[in-house]
Protein backbone atom coordinates (compact mmCIF):
# COMPACT_ATOMS: atom_id res chain seq x y z
CA UNK A 1 0.00 0.00 0.00
CA UNK A 2 1.56 3.43 -1.07
CA UNK A 3 1.91 6.06 1.55
CA UNK A 4 0.80 9.66 0.44
CA UNK A 5 3.46 12.18 1.00
CA UNK A 6 1.27 14.13 3.35
CA UNK A 7 0.68 10.91 5.61
CA UNK A 8 4.78 10.93 5.83
CA UNK A 9 5.92 12.40 8.98
CA UNK A 10 9.37 14.40 8.47
CA UNK A 11 11.80 15.02 10.91
CA UNK A 12 12.50 18.92 10.75
CA UNK A 13 16.26 19.61 12.28
CA UNK A 14 17.29 23.26 13.01
CA UNK A 15 18.72 25.47 10.96
CA UNK A 16 22.54 26.97 11.87
CA UNK A 17 20.68 30.37 11.80
CA UNK A 18 18.11 29.55 14.34
CA UNK A 19 20.80 27.14 16.52
CA UNK A 20 22.98 30.41 16.57
CA UNK A 21 19.60 32.83 17.28
CA UNK A 22 19.00 30.45 20.36
CA UNK A 23 22.62 30.73 21.77
CA UNK A 24 22.78 34.01 21.58
CA UNK A 25 19.64 34.90 23.37
CA UNK A 26 20.59 32.07 26.33
CA UNK A 27 24.34 34.16 26.37
CA UNK A 28 22.44 37.16 26.51
CA UNK A 29 19.99 35.84 29.12
CA UNK A 30 23.39 34.73 31.42
CA UNK A 31 24.82 37.95 30.82
CA UNK A 32 21.61 39.79 32.09
CA UNK A 33 21.86 37.29 35.15
CA UNK A 34 25.38 37.93 36.13
CA UNK A 35 25.04 41.42 35.07
CA UNK A 36 22.50 43.44 36.36
CA UNK A 37 21.03 45.94 34.73
CA UNK A 38 20.58 47.42 38.19
CA UNK A 39 24.41 47.80 38.20
CA UNK A 40 25.91 51.10 36.16
CA UNK A 41 26.95 50.28 32.54
CA UNK A 42 28.86 52.23 30.57
CA UNK A 43 26.04 52.73 28.03
CA UNK A 44 24.09 53.95 30.59
CA UNK A 45 26.71 56.22 32.26
CA UNK A 46 27.12 57.56 28.83
CA UNK A 47 23.61 58.52 28.16
CA UNK A 48 23.28 59.92 31.47
CA UNK A 49 26.22 62.61 30.93
CA UNK A 50 24.68 63.11 27.42
CA UNK A 51 21.60 64.36 29.04
CA UNK A 52 22.70 66.21 32.40
CA UNK A 53 25.77 68.03 30.68
CA UNK A 54 23.83 69.13 27.14
CA UNK A 55 22.01 72.17 29.27
CA UNK A 56 19.05 74.47 29.10
CA UNK A 57 19.01 75.01 25.09
CA UNK A 58 23.09 74.44 24.43
CA UNK A 59 23.43 72.59 20.94
CA UNK A 60 25.17 69.01 21.30
CA UNK A 61 27.26 67.56 17.96
CA UNK A 62 26.80 63.72 18.26
CA UNK A 63 29.95 62.97 16.52
CA UNK A 64 29.97 59.56 14.49
CA UNK A 65 26.61 59.08 15.39
CA UNK A 66 26.40 56.58 12.10
CA UNK A 67 22.51 55.30 12.55
CA UNK A 68 22.08 56.23 16.34
CA UNK A 69 19.68 59.06 17.57
CA UNK A 70 20.31 60.19 20.86
CA UNK A 71 17.46 62.58 20.66
CA UNK A 72 15.49 60.81 23.23
CA UNK A 73 17.73 61.77 25.95
CA UNK A 74 17.67 65.33 25.17
CA UNK A 75 14.26 66.37 24.58
CA UNK A 76 13.51 66.52 28.66
CA UNK A 77 15.92 69.50 28.79
CA UNK A 78 17.38 70.84 25.36
CA UNK A 79 13.78 69.92 22.95
CA UNK A 80 13.78 69.03 19.83
CA UNK A 81 16.48 70.54 16.82
CA UNK A 82 19.35 70.62 19.35
CA UNK A 83 21.73 67.83 18.44
CA UNK A 84 23.64 67.33 15.20
CA UNK A 85 24.51 63.82 13.84
CA UNK A 86 27.57 63.70 11.87
CA UNK A 87 29.36 60.91 10.15
CA UNK A 88 31.86 60.70 7.65
CA UNK A 89 29.45 58.06 6.21
CA UNK A 90 25.65 59.32 4.05
CA UNK A 91 24.82 55.76 3.59
CA UNK A 92 24.61 55.01 7.23
CA UNK A 93 23.70 58.47 8.20
CA UNK A 94 20.55 58.55 5.85
CA UNK A 95 19.34 55.63 8.41
CA UNK A 96 19.75 58.06 11.08
CA UNK A 97 16.38 58.65 12.42
CA UNK A 98 17.26 62.29 13.90
CA UNK A 99 16.40 65.86 12.39
CA UNK A 100 19.29 67.35 11.70
CA UNK A 101 22.28 65.36 10.38
CA UNK A 102 25.48 66.39 8.31
CA UNK A 103 28.14 64.07 6.49
CA UNK A 104 31.38 65.35 7.15
CA UNK A 105 34.71 64.12 8.51
CA UNK A 106 35.34 64.70 12.30
CA UNK A 107 39.44 65.77 11.42
CA UNK A 108 37.73 68.94 9.79
CA UNK A 109 34.36 69.75 11.54
CA UNK A 110 31.78 71.60 8.94
CA UNK A 111 30.87 73.78 12.13
CA UNK A 112 31.98 77.65 13.54
CA UNK A 113 34.66 78.11 16.09
CA UNK A 114 33.00 78.31 19.51
CA UNK A 115 29.77 77.38 18.24
CA UNK A 116 28.90 73.58 20.36
CA UNK A 117 28.34 73.66 24.02
CA UNK A 118 29.14 69.63 24.32
CA UNK A 119 30.51 66.73 21.87
CA UNK A 120 29.71 63.54 22.54
CA UNK A 121 31.35 60.38 20.75
CA UNK A 122 30.67 56.70 21.72
CA UNK A 123 33.17 54.27 20.14
CA UNK A 124 34.01 56.34 17.81
CA UNK A 125 37.79 57.78 18.87
CA UNK A 126 39.17 53.85 18.39
CA UNK A 127 38.67 54.69 14.78
CA UNK A 128 40.69 57.61 14.37
CA UNK A 129 44.79 56.78 12.50
CA UNK A 130 45.35 60.38 14.14
CA UNK A 131 42.86 61.03 16.84
CA UNK A 132 44.63 64.26 18.09
CA UNK A 133 42.81 65.86 14.29
CA UNK A 134 39.72 65.44 15.68
CA UNK A 135 40.68 66.26 18.99
CA UNK A 136 41.82 69.56 17.61
CA UNK A 137 38.82 70.21 16.01
CA UNK A 138 36.06 68.99 18.56
CA UNK A 139 38.26 71.95 20.80
CA UNK A 140 37.85 74.70 17.97
CA UNK A 141 34.34 74.28 17.84
CA UNK A 142 33.23 73.57 21.39
CA UNK A 143 32.40 77.57 23.42
CA UNK A 144 34.58 78.24 26.14
CA UNK A 145 33.98 75.84 29.09
CA UNK A 146 31.97 73.11 27.03
CA UNK A 147 32.57 69.81 27.31
CA UNK A 148 33.70 66.60 25.37
CA UNK A 149 32.34 63.20 26.74
CA UNK A 150 33.85 60.14 24.73
CA UNK A 151 33.36 56.49 25.84
CA UNK A 152 35.71 53.82 24.00
CA UNK A 153 37.45 50.47 24.73
CA UNK A 154 40.25 50.06 26.52
CA UNK A 155 43.35 49.28 24.05
CA UNK A 156 45.06 46.33 26.00
CA UNK A 157 41.76 44.32 26.69
CA UNK A 158 41.68 41.14 25.24
CA UNK A 159 39.41 42.21 22.34
CA UNK A 160 41.56 45.09 20.91
CA UNK A 161 44.75 42.16 20.90
CA UNK A 162 42.38 39.69 19.12
CA UNK A 163 41.49 42.86 16.68
CA UNK A 164 44.98 43.93 16.35
CA UNK A 165 46.01 40.26 15.38
CA UNK A 166 43.50 39.77 12.65
CA UNK A 167 42.35 41.15 9.87
CA UNK A 168 39.37 43.45 8.70
CA UNK A 169 37.56 40.53 7.35
CA UNK A 170 37.26 38.23 10.71
CA UNK A 171 35.92 41.25 12.53
CA UNK A 172 32.82 41.55 9.61
CA UNK A 173 32.12 37.61 10.15
CA UNK A 174 32.34 38.53 14.28
CA UNK A 175 29.98 41.18 14.17
CA UNK A 176 27.34 39.32 11.82
CA UNK A 177 27.44 36.39 14.18
CA UNK A 178 27.25 38.72 17.34
CA UNK A 179 24.56 40.54 15.56
CA UNK A 180 22.89 38.05 13.31
CA UNK A 181 22.88 37.62 9.50
CA UNK A 182 19.48 40.80 9.34
CA UNK A 183 22.29 42.78 10.96
CA UNK A 184 24.39 43.57 7.89
CA UNK A 185 24.34 47.58 8.77
CA UNK A 186 26.32 45.96 11.81
CA UNK A 187 29.92 46.09 9.95
CA UNK A 188 33.69 46.52 11.22
CA UNK A 189 35.71 49.58 11.18
CA UNK A 190 39.39 49.45 11.09
CA UNK A 191 40.48 49.77 14.65
CA UNK A 192 43.82 51.84 15.26
CA UNK A 193 43.37 52.44 19.27
CA UNK A 194 45.07 54.69 19.68
CA UNK A 195 43.16 57.34 22.00
CA UNK A 196 42.39 53.98 24.16
CA UNK A 197 44.43 53.76 27.49
CA UNK A 198 43.68 56.20 30.26
CA UNK A 199 47.07 57.29 30.21
CA UNK A 200 47.12 58.20 26.56
CA UNK A 201 43.71 60.04 26.62
CA UNK A 202 44.62 62.08 29.31
CA UNK A 203 48.12 63.26 27.74
CA UNK A 204 46.47 63.47 24.27
CA UNK A 205 43.21 65.61 25.15
CA UNK A 206 45.80 67.86 26.73
CA UNK A 207 48.47 68.29 24.36
CA UNK A 208 44.82 70.03 22.42
CA UNK A 209 44.13 72.13 25.13
CA UNK A 210 41.49 70.14 27.20
CA UNK A 211 41.20 69.26 30.83
CA UNK A 212 40.31 66.13 31.83
CA UNK A 213 37.79 66.55 34.46
CA UNK A 214 36.72 62.56 34.83
CA UNK A 215 37.68 59.44 34.21
CA UNK A 216 35.71 56.34 34.55
CA UNK A 217 36.53 52.70 33.82
CA UNK A 218 33.80 49.87 33.07
CA UNK A 219 34.50 45.58 33.16
CA UNK A 220 30.44 45.10 32.09
CA UNK A 221 29.18 41.75 30.17
CA UNK A 222 31.09 39.91 27.54
CA UNK A 223 29.67 40.69 24.41
CA UNK A 224 31.90 39.42 21.65
CA UNK A 225 31.63 35.77 23.21
CA UNK A 226 28.00 35.35 23.00
CA UNK A 227 27.32 33.47 19.87
CA UNK A 228 30.04 30.88 21.16
CA UNK A 229 27.81 27.80 23.73
CA UNK A 230 30.19 26.98 26.24
CA UNK A 231 32.94 29.23 25.86
CA UNK A 232 30.98 32.42 26.75
CA UNK A 233 30.79 30.81 30.34
CA UNK A 234 34.28 31.55 30.85
CA UNK A 235 34.37 35.19 29.72
CA UNK A 236 31.70 35.82 31.85
CA UNK A 237 34.29 34.42 35.15
CA UNK A 238 36.67 36.48 33.39
CA UNK A 239 34.49 39.64 33.05
CA UNK A 240 33.11 38.97 36.73
CA UNK A 241 37.06 39.03 37.93
CA UNK A 242 37.83 41.92 36.47
CA UNK A 243 35.35 43.82 38.07
CA UNK A 244 36.57 43.11 41.41
CA UNK A 245 39.78 44.20 40.04
CA UNK A 246 38.63 47.36 38.42
CA UNK A 247 40.64 49.30 41.33
CA UNK A 248 43.97 47.71 40.29
CA UNK A 249 44.01 49.86 37.47
CA UNK A 250 44.34 48.72 33.56
CA UNK A 251 41.82 46.05 34.28
CA UNK A 252 38.51 47.30 31.78
CA UNK A 253 37.08 46.88 28.82
CA UNK A 254 35.75 50.37 28.54
CA UNK A 255 36.01 53.72 29.97
CA UNK A 256 34.10 57.13 29.94
CA UNK A 257 35.50 60.70 30.17
CA UNK A 258 35.02 64.35 30.46
CA UNK A 259 37.20 67.16 28.94
CA UNK A 260 36.68 70.43 29.23
CA UNK A 261 37.62 73.68 27.47
CA UNK A 262 38.92 75.57 29.69
CA UNK A 263 37.79 78.97 30.13
CA UNK A 264 39.20 81.59 28.79
CA UNK A 265 40.74 79.16 26.56
CA UNK A 266 44.08 78.69 25.55
CA UNK A 267 45.29 77.62 22.34
CA UNK A 268 47.69 74.75 22.21
CA UNK A 269 51.29 75.14 21.62
CA UNK A 270 52.00 72.62 19.11
CA UNK A 271 48.51 73.14 17.05
CA UNK A 272 48.99 71.22 13.41
CA UNK A 273 47.06 72.33 10.51
CA UNK A 274 44.53 69.78 10.42
CA UNK A 275 43.97 67.83 6.99
CA UNK A 276 41.88 68.71 4.34
CA UNK A 277 38.25 67.21 4.15
CA UNK A 278 37.26 63.84 3.10
CA UNK A 279 34.39 64.20 2.28
CA UNK A 280 31.42 66.59 2.86
CA UNK A 281 27.70 66.40 1.58
CA UNK A 282 25.10 68.05 3.69
CA UNK A 283 21.51 66.81 3.26
CA UNK A 284 19.45 69.28 2.54
CA UNK A 285 17.95 70.03 6.18
CA UNK A 286 21.14 69.43 7.52
CA UNK A 287 22.09 72.59 9.90
CA UNK A 288 20.33 75.61 8.72
CA UNK A 289 17.67 77.22 11.20
CA UNK A 290 18.98 75.52 13.75
CA UNK A 291 22.88 76.17 13.87
CA UNK A 292 22.79 79.60 12.25
CA UNK A 293 26.92 79.89 12.90
CA UNK A 294 27.48 76.56 11.01
CA UNK A 295 29.33 76.70 7.68
CA UNK A 296 27.32 76.05 4.42
CA UNK A 297 27.86 73.13 2.94
CA UNK A 298 30.10 74.68 -0.34
CA UNK A 299 32.07 76.22 2.69
CA UNK A 300 34.80 75.03 5.47
CA UNK A 301 35.99 77.31 8.05
CA UNK A 302 39.56 76.54 8.41
CA UNK A 303 40.12 78.65 11.25
CA UNK A 304 42.60 78.10 14.14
Amino acid sequence: MALSDSSVSKVVTPRPVDMLSRIREMNRRLNAWFFPRAELRYVDRFRALTESLAGEGGFVLHLGAGNVDLEAFLNRRVGKGRMLALDISLEVLRENPGRLKVCGDAGHLPLASQSVDLIVAEHVFEHFPQPRFCLLECYRVLKEGGRLVVSGPNGRSYVALLARLTPLAVHRLAHRLKYGPLTERADACPTYYRFSSPRTMRRTAGEAGFKTVSLERFAGEPCYTVFLPVIHLAFVAFHLAMEKLLPVGGCHMTAVAIFEKPCPATIPRDREAVPPNLDYRAFPSAVGAAVPTACAASTLNTEG
